[in-house]
């Protein structure tokens, strides 16, 4: 319709158009065209009649083979049908399989745990003829140990209430019992025997405790748990044998070890002063019993110094003393044994705690250690008992004592505390025997202080006492001994050392003051504390201990200052202490501004003037009898140098006091006699002319 409007359209339009011409121009075309595809159309119809027609067999023969497979496949559908029927029926039948296969697993299950226990019941009440066997005949060693296990597990199982009831089990009960008792006496020789061999000589206990008896430790758990009164008579056995041997074996290292020790053990005359120095014949008999030529020194050892006995303290945990190989050679103090035995005491308490804590069970019980060890303990604190009856060595008490201590923290650190009551027994028998020896030397002194003990010799009336230098090492030795772990003097030591300084120093003063003078005695008192110090020193004690005999020291050298100076310049000394206080209200700063002001009323200017003429004519000879007189008093020349330092420096400073009183009394010029003065310079030259002579 729109191509025929459209050339409608172009037919009202001009007849010279372009477009309108091509336009009809193309529908003459197209109907030509249409007109040449229908004609084709025709004739291609007309062929393909011919061709159906001549391929109508062709075309027959497919409709039958069509016809055919419809048939096959009926068929098969049918055939399919009657499969999956079938398959359905397979599928029920096989359900009903699992579900007996399920039952069927669990029957099995049921049956065989019935079967574990069967066995296990039958096994747990069954004798066999090769438990029997082994029970019975095989050798004890540690394959034996399985066999008692497992007759364990048979007897405790018969043991079970509910098991009694039944006649299977009572029926078995007879030979299981018969089996025990068997391998109960069996167990019983085999350890009897093991333990006798701890009996033979020369056998080492811990290793064949060791090595042999805990690996037998089931037999103690089955004899402990089967038949007790046999556990109780192996383990009482295993208590006497030993403990006879522990004994033996102690004894018998104690007693070798005593062959080692000092022959002179200290006595009651050891004392700071011997109760016998006056039947002695005084101070030379004090000497003699100190020094007696009779008693052989090294044998002796010290009984105040510690010359080295603190050593033991570095080496508390070396090996004991093997006395065989010292024999004759070596002599020890009794410390030094001490440590030795307590040391293979420690160590021989500590196995044998363990070993019982493993052989017998006894779970960190310390009574049968106690049965074992007791004779032992008590064989050592009866010994110490009869050492300390008559043991009057302070510092070997105190050495035993830290060495006690010590033993002590070493058993802490192994957590075995078996030995603590014994320790402490040990503690509570040592201190007081200390503190009765500290007390009978503080009261030594104080006896010799009451009855006037001379000096020393009458030679040497000034030289520090014998009785102050065994003091001085006594005192040094307990304060150097002192635990470290106290953080100083222990109570039991600081009330006893206290006492003996007072009593020493009251002993010193005593003899000073029986002295031909005064300045003997103070040099006396200067020579004896400067000795405490130096030993003191030596032993590099803290300041607490020396600060005492410092300041009386200090004292006594003041003192001796000022005796000195009376004695040479008494007109200088007095002059100047009675004149001071009456010039000290002028000042020298106003000289010139009293012209015609004279001396201070009171002071005596005839008296000024003959002691600065004396001192002018008499300085350098009494200084050199002062230097003199201090050099043959002080047995320390350093002490006795710094002495003769400080009078020639009072000297000096009494002499400028004097000058100074010269000045003040005399504001306005000085007097006659001053160009007599000696120079302080000259003087401090000398001074120093001494110090570099020495």
């Amino acid at each position: 319709d729109d191509l025929h409007e459209l050339l409608a359209g172009a037919a009202a339009g001009s007849q010279d158009d372009p477009v309108s011409a091509a336009l009809e121009l193309g529908v003459q075309e197209t109907k030509r065209v249409a007109a040449s595809v229908d004609a084709r159309l025709e004739e291609l119809e007309e062929e393909s009649v011919a061709d159906y027609v001549a391929s109508f067999q062709h075309f027959e023969a497919l409709h039958n083979e069509i016809q055919e497979t419809d048939r096959i496949l009926e068929k098969m559908e049918k055939m399919l049908g009657t499969f999956q029927c079938d398959l359905s029926s397979i599928s029920d039948e096989i359900r009903l399989l699992q579900s007996d296969s399920l039952q069927m697993n669990m029957k099995l299950r049921n049956r065989r745990a019935l079967q574990s226990l069967m066995s296990e019941y039958v096994n747990s009440i069954v004798v066999s003829p090769t438990l029997v066997r082994q029970i019975c005949e095989e050798e004890i060693n540690e394959s034996y140990l399985e066999y008692l296990q497992e007759l364990n597990k048979k007897l405790d199982h018969v043991k079970q209430q509910e098991m009694q009831r039944l006649p299977s089990c009572a029926q078995s009960k007879p030979q299981l019992e018969n089996l025990r008792t068997k391998a109960v006496s069996r167990i019983k020789d085999f350890l009897l025997s093991k333990i006798n061999t701890l009996k033979k000589p020369k056998t080492n206990l811990q290793i064949l405790q060791r090595n042999v008896l805990v690996k037998f430790k089931y037999c103690t758990q089955f004899l402990a748990e089967h038949h007790p009164v046999v556990a109780r008579e192996v383990q009482q056995h295993y208590v006497e044998t030993m403990s006879a041997q522990y004994l033996k074996q102690f004894k018998t290292y104690v007693t070798s070890l005593q062959k080692l020790e000092l022959e002179y053990a200290p006595t009651k005359a050891d004392l700071l002063v011997s109760g016998e120095w006056q039947s002695a014949g005084g101070a030379r008999g004090l000497f003699n019993n100190l020094m007696g030529s009779s008693v052989n020194l090294s044998s002796k050892g010290n009984v105040f110094s510690l010359s080295g006995r603190d050593a033991i303290l570095d080496s508390l945990e070396k090996d004991p003393i093997i006395a065989h190989t010292h024999r004759d050679k070596v002599k020890y103090y009794h410390e030094q044994l001490f440590r030795s035995h307590q040391m293979l005491l420690m160590d021989t308490a500590t196995s044998e705690f363990l070993f019982l804590n493993d052989f017998f069970d006894t779970r960190g019980d310390h009574g049968l250690f106690v049965e074992v060890f007791g004779k032992t303990t008590q064989f050592f604190l009866d010994s110490l008992e009869g050492f300390l009856a008559n043991c009057w060595d302070s510092v070997g008490l105190l050495l035993m004592i830290r060495i006690v201590e010590f033993y002590r923290r070493c058993m802490q650190r192994r957590q075995v505390n078996c030995l603590d009551s014994y320790l402490d027994a040990q503690q509570l028998m040592i201190r007081p025997r200390l503190r009765l020896v500290l007390d009978e030397n503080v009261r030594s002194l104080r006896k010799a202080c009451h009855q006037n003990l001379p000096p020393v010799a009458n030679t040497h009336p000034t030289h520090p006492h014998l009785v102050m230098r065994r003091y001085a090492e006594l005192a040094a030795s307990l304060f150097a001994l002192s635990s470290p772990e106290a953080g100083g003097l222990t109570d039991d030591l600081q009330h006893p050392l206290m006492a003996m300084q007072q009593e020493a120093c009251a002993l010193c003063k005593a003899i000073a003051s029986k002295l031909e003078s005064a300045d003997s005695g103070l040099v006396f008192l200067v020579n004896n504390y400067d000795l405490v110090l130096t030993v003191f020193h030596e032993r590099h004690l803290p300041r607490t201990a020396t600060a005492g005999f410092e300041e009386l020291l200090r004292e006594q050298v003041q003192l001796f200052v000022e005796s000195q100076l009376n004695r040479h310049f008494p007109d200088l000394v007095t002059f100047v202490k009675a004149t001071e206080p009456l010039v000290a209200d002028i000042d020298e700063s106003a000289r010139g501004q009293h012209a015609h002001q004279g001396p201070p009323p009171g002071v005596d200017v005839a008296r000024m003037e003959h002691v600065v003429r004396m001192f002018a004519q008499s300085w350098k000879r009494e200084t050199e009898r002062i230097h003199q007189y201090v050099m043959t008093s002080f047995t320390n020349f350093s002490n006795g140098m710094e002495i003769l330092k400080q009078v020639l420096t009072q000297l000096l400073l009494y002499y400028t006091r004097l000058q100074k009183i010269i000045t003040k009394s005399f504001l306005n010029q000085p007097p006659a006699f001053a160009h007599e003065l000696v120079p302080s310079t000259t003087i401090l030259m000398e001074i120093k002319q001494y110090s570099r002579s020495f």
